[in-house]
């Protein structure tokens, strides 16, 4: 168990000592950014699924 306790000790001064973080606003521009691609492929993937299923559906409308 000491040897664990040891590990999450380590961890936290590795992340506090050695690990270069971006700072507060470029951490918000890059969250924008991936949410605005989210959506927008969100979107996109939407309409070719919906194009498919008309697609389909007329298609089987056919029998």
């Amino acid at each position: 168990m000491s040897n664990f306790v040891q590990y999450i000790k380590d961890s936290f001064e590795e992340l506090n000592t050695n690990m270069t973080w971006i700072s507060r606003e470029e951490a918000q521009k890059s969250t924008v950014v991936v949410a605005v691609f989210t959506i927008v492929f969100a979107l996109a993937v939407a309409g070719i699924d919906k194009v498919f299923q008309t697609g389909l559906d007329n298609f089987f409308k056919i029998f």
